[in-house]
């Protein structure tokens, strides 16, 4: 409930400032903004490789100050060849460059910040400060509000949204350092590269195995805002993007504050008492069922009049396409309070084969929508929430028989015993 609250908190803060961002900003800033967070959503996979996950479980003392020197790191020297990178691009395709009008400048920066920000993250959740990640979260959202209402008013709206949304990582990053001690000396603290490689090998299956998944399911999600671009133009996009900040990002947000505890407790549980585990599973997913119902009925009802209402009659488009996203938001919203059930119990494997086929599958039924030209952004949003359902109901279905297999393993071994 700590961590719940402070998600809820942030995004109540960040849903609130949207009217006055849709006048502030149109559509096309809006459809900028969220081809950026897509492409950074897939970038930042690469800033360090996912070592940040090993956090939770490295043993306290060196082991965990190398890992952490090592994914700072990471960020860093990922971030400086994205910057080449990103030059490359600017000098061989311009015409990208110029339409995304400056993005790929803020770029290889937002890499090294998200990726400190995420790696920063997990820290709290590992010493169980639940009152710390919720205060980052909040931190997160007043930075990025104000950082958003700020340089709308030093008229710097063709890359504001962008700007807010580094300022707003940094100010989270900043919350958690200041309550973890002297953490940041760790961080800058000097560190051999014999001390870094061992450490690498030593939590390499973290950048084996969960990082093609991990890249897979970015990929999979920036799927979605790029059709809507490549399919109409940046105005339809930006309505998509008022979607995602109005619905679909403040419910995934909460549902990972949710993910994290669950993680938290099904790895003691996962430890202590495996007997437990589909059980536990099991209730978890029907408790977020029944939450999540009643509030996706009342916004399939009410979205198509209640969002030009709130944020001007330039967004009626938006409404329509948030009465559509809201069982897309319900479905989202139990996979990934649970997302990492198959990670707990050692299935990395089998979670890397759902975000295969998640990947594949998508991008079929977004290839199929190419080519049948669907004549309106709803089309192409039914089409979302059905490659959306099925891909998820997939993922629950394995999470249910991993943990069904591995409480059937623990209770022969006891009877064995016996």
């Amino acid at each position: 409930m700590t961590v719940l609250s402070g998600s809820v908190i942030a995004q109540i803060i960040a849903v609130a400032v949207l009217p006055a961002l849709t006048r502030l900003y149109d559509a096309e800033a809006f459809g900028r903004y969220q081809i950026y967070v897509s492409i950074l959503n897939v970038a930042v996979i690469f800033v360090a490789f996912r070592y940040e996950l090993a956090i939770l479980s490295a043993r306290p003392g060196p082991i965990l100050e190398n890992l952490l020197k090592l994914t700072f790191r990471l960020c860093m020297l990922t971030s400086i060849i994205a910057f080449f990178v990103s030059g490359t691009v600017d000098l061989w395709m311009p015409g990208v460059a110029s339409s995304l009008k400056g993005v790929l400048f803020f770029l290889p920066a937002a890499m090294a910040i998200a990726g400190i920000y995420q790696m920063l993250s997990y820290l709290p959740i590992r010493e169980r400060d639940y009152r710390l990640s919720a205060r980052s979260k909040i931190s997160q959202s007043v930075g990025f509000s104000v950082g958003a209402l700020g340089c709308a008013v030093l008229s710097f709206v063709g890359v504001g949204l962008v700007l807010a949304d580094t300022f707003g990582r940094v100010v989270g990053s900043i919350s958690i350092l200041l309550g973890s001690g002297k953490l940041w000396r760790t961080l800058i603290s000097p560190a051999s590269f014999p001390v870094m490689k061992i450490t690498a090998i030593r939590f390499q299956k973290f950048g084996f195995l969960t990082f093609p998944g991990a890249l897979l399911s970015a990929l999979s999600a920036a799927i979605v805002p790029f059709a809507f671009f490549a399919l109409f133009d940046l105005t339809v996009a930006g309505q998509y993007a008022l979607v995602e900040r109005f619905i679909l990002m403040p419910v995934g947000i909460i549902a990972m504050a949710i993910s994290q505890v669950f993680t938290g407790e099904f790895s003691t549980l996962y430890r202590s008492d495996k007997r437990s585990l589909n059980r536990a599973f099991r209730r978890s997913l029907l408790y977020l069922l029944a939450v999540g119902l009643l509030p996706t009925i009342l916004g399939m009802l009410l979205s198509a009049k209640v969002v030009p209402l709130i944020f001007g009659t330039d967004w009626a488009l938006a409404g329509k396409l948030c009465a559509i996203g809201f069982p897309i938001a319900y479905m989202r919203f139990v996979a990934i309070a649970v997302t990492m059930t198959l990670v707990v119990v050692d299935r990395q494997s089998l979670q890397f084969t759902w975000e295969l086929s998640r990947f594949v599958f998508t991008l079929c039924v977004f290839g199929w929508v190419w080519w049948v030209e669907p004549g309106s952004p709803a089309t192409v949003m039914v089409w979302y929430g059905l490659a959306t359902a099925v891909s998820y109901a997939l993922h629950l279905a394995f999470c249910d028989r991993a943990t069904r297999a591995v409480s059937l393993q623990a209770e022969m071994s006891e009877r064995v015993m016996a």
